[in-house]
């Protein structure tokens, strides 16, 4: 397995990931109303990265700086919280970056379900997120 590459980043900075976090979570929330698929999955995508990064600057002063976005388990999987919650709002954060490459990249475009299924993903781990923030 590579290296997991991290920055450091000082811990009082987490409410900068966090209040991107927040823009992003509105920002998916209008796309879906407006059925923009794309930009809802996109939006929740981001939105997760985000409120991890959040999570890791507040507990270990680090984030996951590295290509590959699913890294970011190996280091939330790190903080000091219940091993237990950490695995299933683990599962949530790996079922929204698992269609990364797909709603960014690719030709196929997002359709509904995708949008449901990334929006409820994004939204319980975004709010677990702000629960331990807070």
């Amino acid at each position: 397995m590579a290296e997991l590459r991290t920055g450091a980043v000082y811990r009082r900075l987490f409410k900068n990931y966090m209040k991107k976090a927040d823009e992003l979570y509105i920002a998916m929330e209008s796309s879906y109303e407006r059925g923009h698929w794309n930009a809802c999955v996109v939006n929740a995508i981001h939105c997760v990265i985000n409120a991890a990064d959040a999570l890791t600057v507040f507990y270990l002063g680090f984030r996951h700086v590295g290509d590959r976005h699913q890294d970011v388990m190996q280091l939330i999987q790190t903080v000091d919280i219940e091993s237990k919650e950490l695995k299933a709002k683990s599962q949530q954060l790996l079922s929204v970056l698992g269609i990364k490459n797909v709603a960014e990249y690719e030709e196929r475009l997002m359709d509904q379900n995708d949008a449901k299924n990334a929006r409820k993903a994004c939204d319980r781990f975004y709010h677990w997120a702000m629960e331990k923030l807070a």
